[in-house]
């Protein structure tokens, strides 16, 4: 049975308060994601040992997924406020590590401090919605969330680059302080308090397996090498000891059937093969458009908005299509569109097509992400009982962390492996990311187009196969998977 509920509603008296801190604290996280990029060639500059800069982001990103891990049992067993006041007191304190950070060193080890903190902020609002919100309400919460994702999108890169050029590259990580303690003020009192299972104890040995693993598969899908094979099949054999922990740990960090549970499983394949598909079709687009079609630097820069307004847009209208469809029937169009998006996108940047097209296709392939995730957010809580809703949610939270990772990761490699091929240099692609300044003859723009055009295509592989996973979940309805205790 389909509910019907207004946008309106999150703003009414009784959801108005966990609205307002729940939409800071996902602007403090996307604001930390996002903007640090901008910041990068200042630190360089100013901290030296540029040979580390890459790690200023890639630590935060793989801390984060392991902390979205150990936050859901934490929720479970001491409540939604206990864990809101903890992160955010955490974000605010690593944010600050970040900003007087003196040497290297240090920022790539308060990143990686951040990363925890920032990991735990976006689990415990993903959690709390579950926990705060109706089965009714949860669509156009999550479409919410999603929109001030989006939103800081388009707008963190440009405040952190007017903060740079202006006070300088610490106060982009400055600025996390005076909007945290808003997040901190407006929550504080606001999330539940209550435990909804008893406390456990933290399964140490599982989640450094799920780190091993993380992290096993990021250096393996980053490079061309033989040691990439190596790497390939240690995270299988990690993968294979955690299921073998999982069964003998009373209390696993993340419990299998939460994984592989038929109630479960097609909501995940469908959400990780959308996010990486989405993520590789994007994260090169700026690339591909200043050094291969001439674009100039900023036009390069935003191209990367229409993705994520398609993201955004589509947010909202899931959320409107699931008060009259079940939320499997609108990710099974979420999961069409997004294909049909990807081979577009694919055919426009094969053929040279004007720039407003290939932009409009990326835009598509945003859509269909933003309307999948969010119907299979809404249709996962739904299917979560209360006393795991944190578990449920991270563990959710943590593959599609895995998605954007390896979705990058993927897509460069296999554009880096074309350039290497028709140039005999990859290391062109790795100054022409650093370096907004440098010309390309045509020769090496060819080879850009090309190695992006194959990197989309192993992205379009990724987004066809949404369909099957998202037709397994649509043939696979029933209604007493549904829990409502």
């Amino acid at each position: 049975m389909v509910t019907r509920f207004s946008a309106s509603g999150l703003l009414g008296s009784k959801y108005r308060a966990a609205t307002l801190s729940l939409m800071v604290l996902m602007a403090v996280a996307s604001y930390n994601n996002l903007s640090v990029t901008a910041a990068l060639p200042a630190i360089g500059d100013d901290l030296g040992q540029v040979a580390l800069l890459p790690w200023v982001v890639t630590a935060e990103l793989v801390a984060a997924a392991i902390a979205v891990l150990a936050v859901g049992p934490f929720i479970d067993g001491a409540g939604a406020r206990r864990a809101f006041r903890i992160t955010v007191v955490a974000a605010l304190a690593t944010s600050a590590m970040c900003a007087v950070a003196p040497t290297m060193e240090l920022l790539v080890a308060g990143r990686l401090l951040q990363g925890l903190a920032m990991g735990a902020v976006i689990g415990t609002t993903l959690t709390a919605i579950g926990l705060v919100f109706d089965e009714a309400a949860r669509p156009w919460a999550f479409a919410l969330m999603s929109s001030v994702w989006g939103v800081m999108g388009i707008g963190s890169p440009v405040v952190a680059a007017a903060l740079v050029s202006t006070l300088g590259w610490r106060a982009v990580f400055a600025l996390n302080l005076p909007v945290g303690l808003i997040a901190a003020a407006v929550g504080w009192s606001r999330m539940p308090s209550q435990a909804q299972a008893a406390a456990e104890q933290l399964d140490r040995r599982g989640l450094l397996i799920l780190t091993a693993f993380t992290a096993a598969l990021l250096v393996a899908t980053s490079y061309v090498s033989w040691f990439s094979v190596a790497l390939v099949a240690l995270g299988v054999g990690l993968a294979v000891l955690y299921m073998a922990h999982a069964r003998s740990c009373p209390s696993p960090i993340v419990r299998m059937p939460h994984v592989t549970g038929t109630q479960f499983w097609p909501i995940h394949a469908v959400a990780a093969l959308a996010v990486s598909g989405g993520t590789g079709a994007s994260v090169y687009l700026p690339l591909y458009l200043k050094a291969a079609r001439g674009s100039s630097v900023a036009f390069a820069a935003f191209a990367v908005v229409w993705p994520t307004l398609g993201w955004s847009t589509a947010s909202w209208v899931s959320g409107k299509l699931q008060q009259h469809l079940r939320a499997q029937t609108v990710i099974l169009m979420g999961s069409g569109f997004m294909a049909a998006g990807a081979a577009a996108v694919v055919v426009a940047v094969g053929v040279e097509s004007s720039i407003p097209l290939v932009l409009g296709a990326a835009a598509c392939v945003g859509w269909g992400v933003g309307a999948t995730t969010t119907a299979g957010l809404s249709l996962m809580q739904s299917r979560a009982a209360v006393a795991e809703m944190g578990r449920v949610s991270s563990a959710h939270q943590f593959i599609r962390s895995l998605g954007f990772t390896y979705g990058a990761a993927v897509a460069g490699l296999v554009l880096f492996w074309v350039v290497q091929r028709r140039t005999g240099d990859a290391e062109l692609v790795r100054s022409l990311l650093g370096d907004i300044d440098t010309v390309v003859d045509a020769s090496v723009a060819d080879a850009l187009a090309a190695g992006y055009m194959w990197s989309l295509v192993a992205m379009a592989v990724l987004a066809v196969l949404t369909v099957p996973a998202a037709l397994a979940l649509y043939r696979s309805y029933n209604p007493e998977l549904i829990t409502r205790d």
